[in-house]
């Protein structure tokens, strides 16, 4: 087992904070950090190590959205509405259902034969980047044909759960509106419409707003941290350390002797809310 890549510490810097020189128990502590991590992010819903992000984010009708995972590096693309990227429909009349979706990193065809076979073709965007490329892959697919409509990143297919192929052709689709002006506060992750280039709404008050429908705002950027901010840290070494220390001890007891020798365990509610207090800053609030 390794490190996963969204570790906020070391094995190396937990050892110094819990006073730790031997390597007997590495893995484990190797794993704790891994869990930690993955339960700090769920809690504050989000991600942390720095990287390339690819979001819909949802539209309110209002000039300012905010992305996921802040702070903000750079903003590579932002974009609403939609054109047609790729038509595809189901080749094999005998067919009972043949589905095309499209997740965050893949295309993903579903047939349901008339001998009642399931059959899934997962093809992802790493290795067919382009719509065009994309296309040409479902067009050779057993099942499917495609056309290439208009050439644009496979990223920036819109999300797509299950649509039929059988009874009408299906549009993967790709937002259009690429040309508007905006304004970044890039510590905050927010994106501010200053005008659009294209307005859409009839009623005066609606332009130079992002459309209020789910998901309808396209945003990639590199975001979040290179270093990991110190609050960050230290509650990954609390709940670490807590866990490291807990695993052989029931931890309902708040006060345990052993001898001569005795110690106090905090009580759940306490460490909470210190661990809590660390943490609520950089939580995400929908």
């Amino acid at each position: 087992m390794a490190l996963a890549s969204n570790a906020l510490t070391t094995v190396a810097d937990v050892k110094t904070y819990m006073g730790i020189t031997a390597s007997t128990d590495d893995t484990l502590i190797e794993t704790l950090v891994n869990n930690v991590s993955d339960q700090i992010e769920r809690y504050c819903d989000r991600e942390f190590k720095q990287k390339t992000f690819t979001e819909y984010v949802d539209g309110r009708g209002d000039r300012t959205i905010a992305v996921g995972n802040p702070p903000v590096i750079s903003v590579d693309l932002v974009a609403f509405g939609a054109r047609n990227s790729i038509s595809v429909q189901s080749s094999d009349s005998s067919d009972l259902l043949a589905t095309v979706g499209i997740e965050d990193d893949q295309a993903r065809l579903f047939r349901y034969t008339s001998s009642g076979s399931a059959v899934t073709t997962s093809l992802t965007f790493a290795d067919y980047p382009t719509t065009a490329l994309l296309a040409a892959q479902i067009n050779s697919t057993t099942g499917f044909t495609a056309t290439s409509i208009f050439n644009a990143p496979s990223f920036a297919l819109h999300r797509l759960g299950g649509r039929d192929t059988t009874e009408a052709t299906a549009y993967l689709t790709i937002p259009d509106d690429a040309e508007s002006e905006y304004r970044i506060d890039y510590d905050r992750g927010l994106i501010h419409l200053r005008a659009d280039a294209f307005p859409r709404a009839a009623e005066a008050r609606r332009v130079n707003h992002f459309p209020n429908q789910f998901q309808s705002v396209f945003v990639r950027y590199s975001g979040g941290y290179e270093t990991i901010p110190n609050a960050l840290v230290q509650a990954a070494f609390e709940l670490v350390s807590d866990a490291f220390r807990g695993r052989d001890r029931d931890r309902n007891i708040n006060q345990e002797s052993l001898g001569d020798y005795n110690y106090t365990v905090r009580p759940m509610a306490e460490w909470t809310q210190s661990i809590k207090a660390l943490l609520d800053p950089f939580r995400r609030i929908r």
